[in-house]
């Protein structure tokens, strides 16, 4: 769920005009990375929140059928962010003009985290902890492989025989790439939606919710709503507000009942909705 604590340290930088989120890359992101990145030819008109929206049409890295093939032939490669962009541009084909379409990529919020790290003049596990991590007590959280580990093992996480914690765990960075322990996610939801890291302005805009943008009930993500990391499902009567994990995590805030529901599944294969679904109903028998 790190895609919701990138969206909030960016929202946080736009609320204190550093980062400005409705002007275009052009004026914002440095002229030698939209020099190298040209084949991404709307990326200078791109704005930040069409990033963080999902809705600049910047084509997708992460699970891209050549970046997985390398993934797997080089598992030790320590994977540079501007260098996971460069995959991108390399490869992908850019999806639709900036604001007309929507389609999720990670490749979007990695160039949010390196203007976040352009605008403040520090690296994003620092904006990170300066902003979100330290003022909420999540002392079990970082940003893997860019700061010392917190734990001294990980839990392991598949997708199929493959085991994630066999890889270089920089290949996601700021759109997946935190590791972190269930109480201290319950900390960032609760802190979140108790303005402990954005106003209630921040928020509004998180939850800004793109028009005419749903996945199908049948996608892994499920996101009936989307706004800015931030997504809206209804389980069993319940409004749900959050995120979900690339390997079958999520982070919910349920409005109603003032309730944080956060959990995981190990195994990208596995559907996470059955065990949302059984809480929600645990939820409503003990209100």
């Amino acid at each position: 769920m790190t895609k919701s604590v990138t969206a909030a340290v960016a929202v946080t930088l736009g609320r204190r005009s550093i980062v400005r989120l409705d002007e275009p890359l052009s004026d914002q992101l440095a002229p030698e990375l939209l020099d190298r990145w040209h084949a991404l030819d709307a990326l200078p008109r791109t704005t930040p929140r069409q990033l963080l929206a999902h809705t600049s049409g910047v084509p997708n890295y992460f699970g891209e059928e050549r970046f997985m093939a390398r993934v797997r032939e080089e598992p030790g490669h320590r994977w540079s962010p501007v260098e996971l962009v460069d995959h991108a541009a390399t490869y992908g084909t850019p999806r639709f003009p900036p604001g007309e379409g929507f389609e999720y990529s990670d490749t979007g919020y990695v160039i949010t985290g390196i203007l976040a790290e352009q605008t403040t003049g520090r690296p994003l596990h620092e904006v990170y902890r300066d902003l979100v991590f330290d003022p909420l007590g999540m002392d079990g959280t970082w940003l893997e492989g860019h700061e010392p580990a917190r734990t001294p093992e990980v839990a392991h996480h598949y997708s199929g025989e493959l085991d994630w914690t066999t890889l270089d765990p920089t290949i996601d960075w700021a759109g997946g790439g935190l590791v972190t322990t269930a109480p201290d996610v319950a900390r960032f939801v609760r802190g979140l939606w108790s303005e402990l890291v954005v106003d209630s302005r921040g928020l509004n805009e998180m939850t800004h919710w793109t028009p005419g943008v749903a996945f199908p009930a049948s996608h892994a993500l499920r996101y009936e709503r989307y706004g800015l990391g931030m997504g809206s499902n209804t389980v069993e009567g319940i409004q749900l507000l959050g995120h979900t994990g690339f390997i079958g995590a999520f982070a919910f805030y349920a409005p109603k009942y003032r309730a944080v529901l956060v959990g995981t599944h190990n195994d990208s294969q596995v559907d996470r909705w059955p065990l949302v679904t059984a809480l929600c109903r645990e939820l409503k028998q003990a209100a």
